[in-house]
């Protein structure tokens, strides 16, 4: 399956600032959907740095997803909350892990997922919403939700479990002004090569290390930051970043 195969589209979505182009859900096959879900998960996962989606995705919901001045959740809401599509990985998300369903119930009333049950065992407590859910029943014939537990295999497919740091990374910095670029052998090894850098930067004190990352196929990857907080890097606001981290 193909659950990278649209990062590069991703990144250059982000860096141009337009969805335009970049390919929204489809009633394809299982290789399309694991593509564009996994590019969902890795937006969030990678990009965001939330530790917990389905945390980071309640608080927001919660917010009413505002999407800000935030790049990654702008391209989000553009993409895949079409048609209100972001309920199937929000829904996958907050549910129990070792639930799952093949069927809406609306298909098989018997067999299908319980709007109280889940309000009272996932992470997402409104019986309401998951009610409404429910009645839509399949939008696509793939999506995160339906099909067992993890139909997707989103779950061991974030981006980050295949990375191992480029042999002959090129770092540079500035230490009046707290900027580095990183420039990576490619999509594989960015996320590696960042974090091997926790231990060769300068020492910042208050400061915080901004990161620009290329990487020789794609182009930007985007400008990082390491929390204190979670010692995790991200793009973007700290404050989105918290959403899908305890502290």
């Amino acid at each position: 399956m193909s659950w990278d195969e649209l990062y590069s589209a991703l990144h250059r979505a982000l860096a141009d600032g337009t969805s335009d182009g970049f390919p929204r859900p489809s009633n394809g096959g299982l290789e399309s959907a694991c593509s564009s879900w996994g590019a969902l998960h890795y937006a969030l996962s990678c990009l965001l740095g939330w530790a917990d989606v389905g945390q980071g995705l309640a608080k927001w919901y919660s917010a009413g997803k505002p999407t800000g001045d935030s790049k990654v959740l702008t391209l989000v809401e553009e993409v895949w909350g079409r048609n209100d599509l972001l309920d199937y990985y929000a829904a996958w998300a907050w549910k129990p892990r070792d639930a799952g369903w093949v069927l809406p119930q609306t298909a098989d009333p018997f067999n299908g997922p319980s709007p109280t049950w889940l309000a009272q065992n996932s992470m997402w407590k409104d019986e309401e919403w998951w009610r409404a859910f429910i009645r839509r029943g399949f939008f696509h014939h793939h999506d995160p939700f339906y099909g067992g537990t993890d139909s997707l295999h989103l779950t061991a497919h974030t981006g980050r479990e295949d990375q191992k740091p480029s042999q002959n990374p090129i770092v540079s910095w500035d230490n009046k002004s707290w900027s580095c670029v990183l420039i990576s052998a490619g999509l594989k090894h960015w996320l590696a090569d960042l974090e091997a850098l926790k231990g060769t930067l300068p020492l910042s004190g208050e400061h915080s290390w901004h990161v620009d990352v290329f990487d020789r196929k794609t182009g930007w990857l985007g400008m990082y930051r390491r929390s204190r907080v979670t010692g995790c890097w991200f793009t973007g606001k700290h404050s989105i970043h918290m959403l899908g981290n305890a502290g």
